[in-house]
């Protein structure tokens, strides 16, 4: 039998894809964290419901708009360096929000964190691709951004405990905390010499008027959008379907933190097996079919809890192939690709979040999921129309 038949498979440089997925965590509790303690900190400064709706909103805003611009400026720094000056931002500016004393000044701080966040998490991505061989690829993806998704099962819960019990300003220092010893982690597990193709402003704007360029990475905001139509009044539906309270809920939506970890997972094997399209095409389809079903068919806990791994599983999935998928269109634009990445998924999850506020108010929380699972269809068309300009342009 000859070398090549028993050689193991490439295996992951986790020394430093670990700190990168954990820097993943760090930012995407910082991020999330609002959502849990917003009737806390809506006390505590007097919020009115529009400011404290702003408080998610501004960042997510700022998100979008900062992060392809900053990773164009920082294009030719090395990548170590663009991430240890967003996790300062991040540090600085969750410090800044834990002593907050008005809706402005937690704004502008918010603001800060949103525009360190964005440069650090599209340069994690395009660490994980430069330092990993190209058949684990969708493997160092998912390892990096299962940080993200864990964020969301255990950061946000975490936060929810530290500022009930400590108080909210509690919760933002422990933010501040772990980005510092983010900080001293990545300066010394990343090298500061990972290869990576420059940027400028010039490829961002390159980028924004290539027609299979911008196309590829509007499907983040259609997915995002239909993610985003079921998520919104996820909690609202569980307590609508099952008459109950504070547990059903949290173990429907627990359910629904698992089914995210393991699509997340998952998305990296079959990115490497089917390719990004394939996998693509695999959890929009299955996005499709669960999230119409979730809120029209009725279910007791059990098949709730079940429902809602699912949905998970496949509404998360999409972030490793689509992020593959980009980077692959052409290595020159890789950085800002992803950048307008992380951006379509929040412009996506602001949308997604508008429309079912609308959808809810005009036809009942059961239309919800049946709108979100058309445009998830409509993504499947979306990603072939995109796929056949990227052929075309060859």
């Amino acid at each position: 039998m000859s070398d090549a038949d028993t050689s193991p498979a490439p295996a992951l440089p986790k020394g430093i894809l670990l700190p990168l997925a954990f820097v993943n965590f760090t930012i995407g509790a910082g991020a999330f964290l609002v959502i849990a303690l917003l009737a806390p900190m809506s006390q505590a400064l007097s919020l009115s419901k529009a400011q404290a709706g702003w408080v998610m909103g501004a960042y997510a805003l700022a998100y979008a708009i900062s992060s392809p611009v900053f990773i164009a400026l920082t294009g030719a720094w090395r990548r170590r360096a663009v991430i240890l000056m967003g996790l300062g931002l991040f540090v600085a500016a969750s410090l800044a929000s834990a002593f907050a004393t008005s809706a402005a000044t937690l704004y502008a701080a918010r603001i800060v964190a949103a525009a360190g966040a964005g440069m650090v998490t599209p340069v994690a991505a395009a660490i994980a691709v430069a330092i990993s061989r190209p058949e684990t690829r969708g493997a160092a993806l998912s390892f990096v951004f299962v940080g993200m998704t864990m964020a969301q099962v255990l950061g946000v819960p975490g936060a929810a405990f530290i500022g009930y019990t400590y108080g909210v300003p509690a919760a933002f220092i422990v933010a501040a905390a772990l980005g510092a010893l983010m900080m001293i982690w990545i300066a010394l597990a990343v090298p500061a010499d990972v290869q990576f193709q420059p940027q400028s402003l010039a490829t961002l704007g390159r980028t924004l008027l290539s027609p299979r360029h911008l196309v590829a990475v509007l499907l983040t905001v259609t997915i995002a959008t239909s993610g985003y139509l079921g998520m919104t009044f996820m909690g609202p539906l569980a307590e609508y379907r099952l008459g109950m309270g504070r547990d059903g809920v949290a173990l429907i939506l627990g359910a629904g933190g698992l089914g995210a970890v393991v699509g997340n997972l998952l998305s990296g094997r079959l990115v490497d097996r089917l390719g990004p399209s394939g996998a693509l095409i695999l959890f929009l389809s299955g996005q499709a079919l669960v999230l119409p079903a979730l809120t029209l068919i009725p279910f007791n806990l059990p098949l709730g809890m079940a429902l809602s791994f699912v949905w998970s599983l496949v509404g998360w999935g999409f972030t490793v192939p689509q992020q593959a998928r980009l980077m692959a269109i052409d290595p020159a634009t890789q950085g800002v690709m992803l950048a307008l990445n992380a951006a379509g998924i929040y412009l996506g999850s602001g949308i997604g979040s508008a429309m079912a506020g609308a959808v809810y108010q005009g036809w009942g929380i059961e239309a919800t999921g049946v709108v979100g699972g058309a445009i998830a269809a409509l993504g499947i068309a979306h990603l072939l129309a995109s796929d056949w300009l990227i052929r075309r342009k060859g």
